[in-house]
């Protein structure tokens, strides 16, 4: 996709200018400092389900897992509320055409205890990502904590400096970041699947959901994202 001057020139007074990240190039999130991320979606494993061998055998695994890493990373859990009325729906459905008479009044009767708990707790899900980081200088943007770095975090995220020149660079700096990135990534899907854990890249449709999601908890989980997803090559600072 051709870089438009235009858009990179202008001043934006939206809240984009205050994000932290410049771009999202396919499965790559570039951010105002140049470091760059990728975003690993992992499954989950029933721990409390598995043997006292199999939890210490998960335990020393993950263990492993994290002194063998030459790089840092970031864990996050997140809770979602999980909405369940589209599960409700179908079971008023199934109800309506059910020809049993004790199945209908149990379903009934199950649709009536749901409707009674959404009402008094909010059904949750946990969802849990890696995030891989990359810098030219290694490790800069998750490790210094200076004072001066704060504030020149700060600066980057508030100034209008994502410029054509700079963006030029890192276009012409993705791929070789990129494989970099994927080595990583490959080490860390090897690692987990010797815990039974699943990990895989989030593309970049799912990354703009994850980031819209993540800036703004409050929407309602039917909110789409209303820009094509092609537009999110270069976002607006």
């Amino acid at each position: 996709m051709p870089v438009k001057t235009k858009s990179t020139l202008t001043n934006d007074a939206t809240t984009q200018r205050y994000l932290p990240f410049s771009q999202i190039r396919e499965n790559v999130i570039i951010l105002k400092d140049d470091s760059w991320r990728m975003v690993l979606e992992c499954s989950t494993i029933n721990f409390l389900l598995k043997s006292v061998e199999e939890q210490n055998a998960i335990i020393l695994s993950f263990q492993r897992f994290i002194n063998s890493l030459d790089f840092p990373i970031q864990i996050i859990v997140r809770s979602k509320k999980l909405d369940i009325d589209w599960y409700i729906d179908d079971l008023d459905e199934k109800a309506k055409n059910q020809k049993n008479p004790l199945l209908k009044v149990q379903t009934e009767e199950y649709i009536a205890y749901l409707k009674k708990l959404i009402e008094v707790a909010q059904i949750m899900k946990k969802e849990f990502y890696i995030v891989v980081p990359f810098d030219m200088e290694e490790g800069k943007s998750v490790r210094d904590n200076s004072i001066i770095w704060l504030f020149k975090n700060f600066w980057l995220a508030i100034n209008n400096s994502n410029n054509l020149m700079k963006i030029k660079m890192q276009i012409r700096n993705h791929w070789k970041i990129k494989k970099w990135l994927v080595n990583r990534i490959n080490t860390i899907k090897t690692s987990l699947e010797s815990i039974w854990i699943k990990a895989k890249e989030l593309e970049k449709e799912d990354l703009v959901k994850f980031l819209t999601d993540y800036y703004n908890p409050n929407l309602e989980s039917h909110s789409e994202v209303q820009n094509p997803i092609e537009t999110y090559n270069v976002i607006q600072n």
